[in-house]
């Protein structure tokens, strides 16, 4: 082996080095990063079980439906009917909007076909 092979070898070799190192110091601090990103998911996960587990019961409004459709005897079917029936004309003619129903003595707000709301 001559001594130029040897020496572009040699300096190959440096430079390689100098690159590892380069990206042994990114590395640490993609590491560093990472542990950081890490500790603040814990943090935040740790603050959403608290705030779920605060033991707060909260009945949905399917559950209330369902409460009212059973234990009261409400008929809801019943209750569609006798307002479609009512705001029917009157949406035929205006689309969507807010129309009085009068036989539950409140506005319905239609939006897209839809009652969303009464007021």
């Amino acid at each position: 082996m001559n001594s130029n092979t040897l020496k572009k070898y040699q300096t190959q070799l440096q430079k390689l080095k100098a690159k590892q190192n380069v990206i042994k110091t990114e590395l640490t601090d993609c590491q560093q990063r990472y542990n950081s990103i890490k500790n603040e998911i814990l943090d935040v996960q740790t603050k959403i079980n608290e705030l779920s587990r605060n033991n707060k019961l909260i009945v949905s409004e399917h559950a209330t439906i369902r409460i009212l459709e059973r234990m009261f005897c409400v008929n809801l079917s019943e209750i569609h009917e006798q307002i479609i029936a009512e705001i029917l004309p009157v949406y035929t003619k205006l689309g969507d909007g807010t129309i009085p129903v009068k036989c539950i003595g409140l506005r319905a707000v239609i939006k897209n076909g839809v009652i969303v709301t009464v007021k």
